[in-house]
């Protein structure tokens, strides 16, 4: 397996940049499934996270509201906090280390993009982050959702991470960091930068209204790499592809493309 030299602070928590954690998702997925970065297509996260990182997976309902979205288990824990929806009461269940247990919610339908992502973040905890947790085993988890401190920190949970914008990133700790380079290297591995560039390079040879570019990426990187439009901009912004100052819907892409067909009858 690939395993990159990563800077760590005394914590165990790693410090990397945005340009690294690129260089890490492009190799795992080099390693993992090659063919997607010569011809762009979905990565399987589910077997990038069971076959290539040894992950089990489990489902449960996480909360009584889905505040959470998946969880990584570090350690073999018999104190892992879900929801009981029969009984309307909080339990806990046994895990083995290495499971990652994702919301039940995320199986909907329509859900598919977050389930995507979520496997991501949660793979991308796993390989990034299980040194944090060896260093000292009576730490509280990333969450604190633990009973007591005497708990043993067994279990990271990922809630819905937007709320982290609130707060400016000199000001983030261990925790946040974490956060933000599972959403980084989750991002990376389902839309690996060498894989993205070609889908862009193709769009932009094509024959498109320039006031409509921005969108056809997009649309075109969220359909091949099967990811939201919305992550799918947020990458390419990241890339520097499209500007950060440009406002993206999928909705105004939809009635702009249909304004566009009418024209040209």
């Amino acid at each position: 397996m690939f395993r990159p030299e990563i800077k760590r602070k005394r914590s165990g928590a790693p410090v990397l940049s945005r340009k690294e954690i690129d260089v890490i998702g492009e190799n795992l997925v080099d390693e993992f499934s090659p063919e997607v970065l010569t011809n762009p297509q979905e990565v399987d996260i589910d077997l990038f996270a069971q076959d290539y990182l040894g992950m089990e997976q489990d489902f449960q309902h996480l909360s009584h509201c889905g505040v959470y979205l998946g969880m990584t288990v570090f350690n073999d824990t018999d104190k892992v906090p879900v929801y009981d929806p029969v009984h309307n009461r909080a339990e806990y269940i046994s895990a083995k280390a290495h499971t990652v247990i994702i919301d039940n919610m995320l199986l909907e339908e329509n859900q598919e993009h977050r389930y995507r992502f979520t496997m991501g973040h949660e793979a991308s905890h796993e390989f990034l982050h299980k040194e944090y947790f060896a260093y000292d085993p009576n730490q509280l988890t990333l969450f604190d959702f633990m009973p007591n401190n005497s708990q043993p920190a067994m279990v990271q949970c990922r809630v819905d991470s937007k709320k982290m914008d609130v707060k400016p990133s000199k000001n983030w700790g261990d925790r946040e960091w974490m956060e933000w380079q599972a959403n980084a290297l989750s991002s990376s591995i389902l839309m690996p930068k060498k894989a993205v560039m070609l889908v862009v390079n193709d769009i932009k040879g094509r024959a498109i209204q320039k006031n409509l570019m921005n969108f056809a990426i997009a649309d075109e990187v969220s359909s091949v790499f099967n990811v939201s439009f919305e992550a799918a901009t947020y990458r390419l912004k990241q890339l520097g592809v499209i500007p950060q100052t440009v406002k993206m819907s999928n909705d105004i892409f939809e009635m702009m493309f249909q304004i566009e067909m009418v024209g040209n009858f």
